[in-house]
C-alpha cells in the first residue's frame, strides 16, 4: 500500500482558478479536480491519498471544507482546514475534529498569519486538545518568497503546545532549506512529508538530506495537482535504495501517524 499524504483538489468550476493562483508550475496531468487526483493516483500505482484543504480567507470553511468531506471516496483521506483568524476558529477545530476528520491544514502564506503570534493560543491548544494531526506547509509557497514563509526553527516555540508527534512540516521543511533547519527538523521530533523534493533538491542532495532525518518521520507526498504524482514516486525510489525505508516512506509511517 502507498499513501500520498499530500495532495489537493477542488470543485471543477475552480479548480482552474486555483491552479493559476499559485506561484509555480504545475506539472503532469492532474488537473486540480478530484477525477484528476484519482487518475493520477491510478498512473501511478498510489492506493490512497490524504487531501488537504486550504481555507484562504476567515469565515470561508463551510464551503472550503464540506466539498472535500463530501466528495471523498473511499481512497481518500480528507483532512480539514480552519483560518486561524475565523470567528471562533478554536471552536470550529474542535466541532471539525469531534467529526471524526483526522487532521487540519495550514498555510502560513495563504492565510497569511504567524506561528508566533500569541493571538492564536488557544487556536493551538483547541488542536493539542483533540491530538489531531497538523500539517504546515514549510518554506516559499512558489518561486517568490513572502513574508510569511515558515522553516523548522520557526515551529520550536510552538511545540511548547503542540505535540510534535502529531504535526507535519512539510516539504522536507521547505524550498530554500538549510542543513540547519534539517538538523532542526531532525531534533524536534516532527514528521515531514517528502512533496516537492524533485524541485529543491538533485538526487544525491536529496539522499543526504533523507539521511539526516529520522526514517520513522518520512511520508511520501505528492502535492498533486503541481506536481505528478507517479514523476514524486520515481524519484523517491531513485534516492532510496534500502526497501525498509522506502517501505516506511511509502507505507508505515504514514499508517503509523494515522493510527492505523
Amino acid at each position: 500500500m502507498i499513501t500520498d499524504f499530500h495532495t489537493h483538489y477542488y470543485p471543477p468550476e475552480l479548480a482552474p482558478r486555483a491552479l493559476r493562483g499559485v506561484d509555480d508550475v504545475v506539472e503532469g496531468d492532474a488537473d486540480g479536480t478530484l477525477s484528476g487526483l484519482k487518475r493520477a493516483m491510478r498512473a501511478a500505482g498510489v492506493t490512497r491519498a490524504v487531501a488537504l484543504p486550504v481555507c484562504a480567507k476567515p469565515n470561508r470553511e463551510s464551503a472550503v471544507n464540506g466539498y472535500v468531506e463530501s466528495t471523498a471516496p473511499a481512497d481518500i483521506i480528507p483532512f480539514f482546514s480552519v483560518h486561524p483568524y475565523s470567528d471562533g476558529a478554536p471552536d470550529l477545530v474542535r466541532k471539525y475534529a469531534d467529526s471524526g476528520l483526522k487532521g487540519i491544514k495550514l498555510h502560513s502564506n495563504i492565510q497569511r498569519f504567524s506561528v508566533s503570534d500569541s493571538a492564536l493560543i488557544p487556536f493551538w491548544q483547541a488542536i493539542k486538545s483533540r491530538n489531531i494531526i497538523a500539517v504546515f506547509h514549510c518554506g516559499r509557497p512558489g518561486k517568490t518568497p513572502t513574508e510569511h514563509d515558515v522553516y523548522p526553527s520557526d515551529f520550536l516555540p510552538l511545540f511548547d503546545i503542540l505535540s510534535p508527534s502529531r504535526t507535519v512540516l512539510a516539504h522536507t521543511g521547505g524550498y530554500g532549506v538549510t542543513d540547519d533547519e534539517l538538523d532542526v527538523l531532525a531534533q524536534s521530533g516532527a514528521y515531514t512529508d517528502l512533496s516537492l523534493a524533485q524541485s529543491q533538491f538533485t538526487v544525491g542532495r536529496f539522499r543526504a538530506a533523507l539521511g539526516m532525518l529520522s526514517p520513522d518521520r518520512l511520508l511520501f507526498g505528492s502535492d498533486s495537482p503541481w506536481r505528478d504524482i507517479g514523476a514524486s514516486l520515481n524519484f523517491v525510489r531513485s534516492a532510496v535504495s534500502d526497501p525498509k525505508l522506502l517501505d516506511k516512506i511509502l507505507c508505515e509511517n504514514a499508517r503509523t501517524l494515522l493510527g492505523e
